[in-house]
C-alpha cells in the first residue's frame, strides 16, 4: 500500500554524514547506554540492558528536536504497554492465549509504528514482557511491568542528558532556528 519511488517523486535519500561524525554520535550511544546499564544495576534492576536500550531508542534521532519528541513518546507508549502487559499477566493466561495476544500485538504494532512512535511502544511493551515471561522457567509473573517502566523510564532520562550536555552547536543552532521559526510564522524551515 505504500508508494514506490518514481523519477519524479524519488525517496528521501539521507545524507552522508563525515566519519568523525558518526563515530561521535556512536560514542555518545555507547557512553549512554553504558551509564544506563550502571544506574539500572546500582538501583538493583533485574534487567539493566532495558535502560540501555531505552537510552539508544532516544538517542538515535538525527537532530535534537527529533531526540526529545521520541523520549516523550518512549516514555508514554511504554507506560501505557506496560500497564496493558501488567493487566494481561494478572490474569495468568495460558500459554496459547499468550501466543495469541503476541500474535496479535505484532500486528498491531506493524500497522501502526509507522504512524507513530508512541503507538508503536504501546504495544511493543507488552509483547516484549510477555515473550519474556514466556521464555522465564518459572513466569516472570506482572511484577516485571513496574520494573520495564521504570528501566524506559532511567533509560529516557539518561539519554535525553546525553543528548544535550552532548549535542554540538550544530544540533542547537538548529534548534533554535525551528524554535524561532515556529514563533515567528508558525512555519518550520
Amino acid at each position: 500500500m505504500r508508494h514506490l519511488p518514481t523519477a519524479m517523486r524519488p525517496f528521501p535519500a539521507e545524507p552522508q554524514h563525515p566519519l568523525n561524525h558518526r563515530l561521535s554520535a556512536a560514542s555518545r550511544s555507547a557512553a549512554g547506554a553504558g551509564i544506563a546499564i550502571l544506574a539500572s544495576h546500582a538501583f538493583g534492576a533485574n534487567h539493566p540492558a532495558w535502560a540501555a536500550m531505552g537510552t539508544l531508542a532516544v538517542m538515535q534521532g538525527a537532530h535534537l528536536h527529533i531526540t526529545m519528541s521520541r523520549a516523550m513518546q518512549r516514555m508514554a507508549g511504554t507506560v501505557l504497554g506496560a500497564m496493558l502487559a501488567w493487566t494481561l499477566l494478572l490474569q495468568e493466561p495460558s500459554v496459547w492465549a499468550m501466543i495469541a495476544v503476541l500474535a496479535m500485538l505484532q500486528l498491531l504494532t506493524e500497522v501502526v509504528i509507522g504512524i507513530n512512535y508512541a503507538f508503536g511502544q504501546v504495544f511493543v511493551t507488552p509483547m516484549a514482557l510477555l515473550m519474556t515471561h514466556l521464555g522465564t522457567p518459572h513466569g516472570a509473573g506482572p511484577d516485571i511491568a513496574p520494573e520495564r517502566v521504570f528501566d524506559t523510564l532511567l533509560g529516557a532520562v539518561i539519554g535525553i542528558a546525553m543528548s544535550v550536555l552532548l549535542s554540538t552547536v550544530d544540533d542547537r543552532r538548529h534548534l533554535a532556528v525551528l524554535r524561532n521559526g515556529a514563533r515567528v510564522g508558525g512555519s518550520k524551515p
